[in-house]
């Protein structure tokens, strides 16, 4: 008996001195001070459970320094994984999971006298690291810490509060030290304790009204004091949502609306706004439906055309905006934009009226004036896609400067554009892949009717518009996430509707979607089937695809990626409520999964990414992969539904490996003319395979800014490289194989393909009705002397990129191809490319050193019975030829260069625009002009 004392007497004494809860951990004392010695208990049952009956377990701590609601640890003493026997903690005698350390924060952490310690960040781990405990949502614990004398509401922790007649709220308050503690109502005091560091009341809430709790605490000459305010409300109205409102904000007239909230279970909702000074007020509370499962109310009075800020108050706690609207409000990033002049008339937020994201209506908004609805949209198997993010895209990063870039992306031959998110998102300057708001652009990037103005451009042009779509995930800011979560932008509770409250697979970022939820099917098709009718985009490409899952794979990334009955049937229901609705609308998935769910879902007509970016890569640096997962076919697929890629915004740029980590010898590909001609030869067979494509953004002209370097960071544009000539013939490249596969539907649904990816020297053969298209490519980096190229008829062949007749007898012919070097060959002769699309630089080149393009020049501009050719200095004899813009040969000749003039006679010329070349057996030039 008197053994089990000293553990009784413990156990009294853990149980009675005042505590502050974190779920998992508590402190004593309750509200810890840096300068004084604080315990923390922690509970390994709790939370993550990892190290549930683990033994011995260790701390991992952090010493917060920026501000009181930063996340960022600035001082960590331990060392993870390490048996450190100063962050091993003591179990609690008599206890099983319970476990204990004790330190003073200033002292531990080492503080200076001008650093301030405002919360502790913290984790627990077994002895190396490989067993974790942490919140229910496995995010760090943060415990506050007091900052000099205090007294603060632990029971409610928000200090505004709003209940319903006839409900009770359970009030405690907690000091930093003991001291003479009051609380009082409406200056009538009602709870009081002496040399005590907490105390608790009970309010009932008996009338109508707004009551005033004061907390005050004293000891010696120290005061402090905190105030809760509880307004007490009626129960919320009961009436059914008019016929035709749905949620979000009902415009009925120039001076009305309808507004309606999705909240289920909720108890009452309150609009605040500027309409009425952000106050609480009775006609301002909105009716709830008898399902309880939407609050609605009626705005009458409103003047047309103005702009009003305005939120929902729910349970008198919770603010947030409204998850349907277009335009945001925001307390953080709004003051930026306002001074850089990046959104006309934008309003501040209403600092010092209240709190967190806000939102915009406005009756009596002009209807932006659609003009280029008759568009050409390219078949599945057409798209050449450029993936695009307006941030990096341009250097005034905004929705104009990319319509203005338009014209450029004409000439480079694409003809879909993939934008990266511009749903509203958390901050400024991002990817886009931190959602917010789902039914607004974001402001950062200019207004909604400026987004608008880019499509309708774009359409004109015939180019498509893909959204890139995140509906995988939100993050904290989003109100569907905070009208259900832990604290202001916490995890998601078990009652949230639409979301998670531990992520299902591996991958996740932000706050996981439940995509069997009934709510969330609505919410989804809601969103695709809103940005399709209002912004006009022709589709969406669906971030993360293969999380859409409630199957829990948890850190399983291999378990994740298996077939997925409930995926599949998710997507097959998305895909067919887009295509109800929008018949021709393109679905794109960034899937990754397993084959067999991969074909299953392209049979369904859905498109997926193709990632051959890892072949590209090595093949970047000197080695010769096999690529033909490139190929639909190769797959097994029966529909020809893989866009696949040599970049994306998550790839490394195959530029940078060349120029970084190509091989040196026997050819040094990390020399820019010989990286580009590498990148060349890649693209050549990248475009040939059959089906859709997608490029990232400069590529084309051989980007090669370290992409994992500031991953997320922003990077330079770059724009100067299309002054390089070595760049210029890579954008001329592009520009060509688009064109092929474009204009004259070369690689897109032929009847044959045959691929030879296994050797050095590699081909594709494509045959098409009774045209035929032969490509070989040296991926070696020697020469090949005499290479035996087969042809799948004898007869003449020619050269798509010089016109050139190639006469072959057999089914055999011997040529030399140069390392990089390629030749592709049709059984017709076809336009070569077009001098209004090629400007005026050399196509191809072989290993030899560029010429100064600049002195390669015709003149008069335009010509009328002659013309002169300023001829580039080290072209001693070459040939030449004049062609038309088909490719007709009109003159050819040989000159022997005694003077660097060249004079060609042109009186038999009708008017109109021709080409001129000279080829030296190293390289191609050519040069477009015009006879008058």
């Amino acid at each position: 008996m008197q053994t089990q004392l000293p553990k009784l007497l413990a156990a009294i004494l853990f149980l009675t001195m005042a505590q502050f809860t974190y779920g998992q951990v508590t402190t004593v004392p309750g509200f810890p001070r840096g300068d004084q010695k604080v315990k923390i208990i922690y509970d390994a049952s709790k939370g993550t459970t990892e190290l549930s009956g683990v033994d011995p377990i260790y701390i991992h701590i952090g010493a917060i320094l920026q501000n009181p609601t930063s996340t960022v640890w600035a001082i960590v003493p331990f060392q993870w994984g390490t048996a450190n026997p100063n962050a091993k903690m003591t179990k609690v005698a008599g206890t099983a999971n319970t476990w204990e350390w004790e330190m003073t924060p200033n002292d531990f952490f080492g503080t200076t006298a001008d650093q301030k310690i405002y919360r502790l960040g913290l984790v627990f781990r077994n002895a190396d690291g490989t067993k974790k405990g942490a919140s229910e949502t496995n995010s760090d614990i943060f415990i506050e810490l007091s900052q000099g004398f205090q007294v603060a509401f632990t029971k409610p922790k928000a200090l505004s509060v709003l209940l319903e007649i006839g409900d009770t709220q359970e009030i405690e308050i907690v000091a930093s030290e003991n001291a003479a503690l009051t609380l009082s109502l409406d200056g009538d005091e009602v709870a009081a304790a002496t040399n005590k560091d907490k105390l608790q009341y009970s309010f009932t809430a008996q009338s109508e009204g707004v009551f005033s709790i004061l907390a005050k605490a004293t000891q010696n000459q120290q005061s402090a004091s905190e105030e809760l305010l509880i307004n007490v409300v009626g129960q919320s109205p009961q009436l059914p949502l008019p016929i035709g409102a749905k949620k979000g904000i009902n415009y009925l007239s120039d001076s009305e609306v309808i507004l309606a909230l999705e909240a289920p279970n909720k108890k009452n909702v309150f609009v605040i706004g500027d309409f009425n000074d952000w106050q609480v007020l009775p006609q301002y509370q909105m009716n709830a439906t008898p399902d309880g499962e939407i609050f609605w109310l009626k705005l009458n009075g409103l003047i047309p055309g103005q702009e009003y800020i305005f939120q929902y108050l729910v349970d008198g706690s919770i603010r947030i905006g409204d998850p349907y609207a277009d335009k945001i409000s925001d307390p953080f990033h709004d003051l930026e934009i306002i001074n850089d002049n990046r959104y006309s008339g934008l309003k501040p937020f209403p600092s010092g009226k209240t709190e967190f994201q806000a939102t915009y209506l406005q009756t009596a908004q002009t209807a932006y004036p659609w003009k280029y609805l008759d568009y050409k949209k390219p078949a599945v198997e057409e798209l050449v896609i450029y993936e695009l993010l307006i941030r990096d895209f341009d250097e005034r990063r905004s929705y104009k400067a990319v319509t203005e870039r338009l014209d450029y992306l004409v000439d480079l031959g694409i003809n879909a554009i993939e934008l990266m998110p511009v749903q509203e998102f958390e901050g400024n300057l991002s990817w886009g892949y931190n959602p917010a708001f789902f039914f607004a652009p974001d402001k950062y990037y200019g207004t909604k009717d400026e987004l608008k103005t880019l499509i309708d451009e774009a359409h004109k042009r015939n180019i498509v518009v893909i959204m890139d779509m995140v509906l995988n995930h939100a993050f904290g800011q989003n109100p569907m996430v905070r009208l259900y979560n832990d604290g202001d932008y916490g995890a998601p509770t078990e009652e949230n509707p639409w979301f998670n409250r531990t992520a299902k697979h591996p991958f996740n970022v932000g706050y996981d979607f439940n995509h069997e939820s009934a709510y969330t099917k609505s919410f989804v098709d809601s969103v695709n089937n809103y940005w399709l009718t209002e912004y006009k985009v022709d589709g969406f490409r669906f971030d993360l695809s293969k999380g859409f899952t409630q199957v829990n794979s948890g850190n399983n990334v291999g378990f994740w990626g298996q077939k997925d009955e409930s995926r599949i049937a998710i997507w097959k229901h998305i895909y067919d409520r887009i295509k109800g609705n929008h018949p021709d609308a393109y679905v794109i998935l960034e899937h990754f999964a397993d084959n067999v769910e991969e074909r299953e879902l392209a049979e369904h007509g859905l498109l997926l990414w193709g990632n051959i970016n890892g072949d590209f890569r090595e093949m970047a640096k000197g080695n010769s992969n096999n690529f033909n997962w490139a190929y639909f076919k190769t797959r097994g697929w029966a529909n020809n539904n893989l866009i696949s890629y040599m970049e994306s915004h998550d790839e490394e740029r195959t530029m940078w490996e060349s120029l970084t980590y190509g091989q040196t010898s026997p050819l040094n590909i990390r020399n820019l003319s010989n990286a580009v001609n590498r990148n060349q030869l890649m693209s050549a067979f990248f475009f040939a395979i059959p089906g859709p494509k997608m490029l990232w953004q400069f590529e084309e002209f051989g980007y090669d800014q370290e992409l994992n370097n500031d991953r997320l960071g922003v990077k330079p544009t770059k724009w100067e490289y299309l002054d390089n000539p070595d760049r210029q013939r890579l954008f001329n490249l592009y520009s060509a194989m688009a064109l092929l596969k474009k204009e004259l539907n070369l690689f897109n649904k032929p009847e044959e393909v045959l691929l030879d990816f296994n050797q050095a020297l590699k081909s594709i053969q494509i045959s098409d009705g009774d045209l035929q298209m032969l490509l070989y490519g040296n991926f070696g980096l020697t020469d090949i002397a005499n290479a035996s190229l087969s042809f799948p008829a004898s007869g003449l062949w020619y050269n798509y990129f010089t016109g050139e007749e190639v006469s072959v007898l057999g089914s055999t012919k011997d040529m030399k191809l140069s390392a990089n070097s390629f030749l592709l060959f049709t059984n017709k002769r076809l336009p070569i490319p077009k001098g209004e699309i090629l400007v005026e630089d050399l196509i191809t080149s072989l290993d030899q050193e560029i010429v100064d393009l600049s002195v390669f020049k015709l003149f008069p501009v335009p010509a009328r019975d002659r013309l002169e050719v300023l001829v580039p200095s080290g072209f001693n004899q070459f040939n030449y030829r004049i062609l038309d813009i088909t490719g007709r040969i009109l003159k050819e000749g040989v000159h022997f260069a005694a003077t660097n003039i060249l004079e060609v006679d042109i009186r038999d010329f009708r008017a109109g625009l021709y080409i001129f070349e000279i080829n030296d057996n190293r390289q191609l030039l050519r040069k477009r002009f015009l006879k008058e």
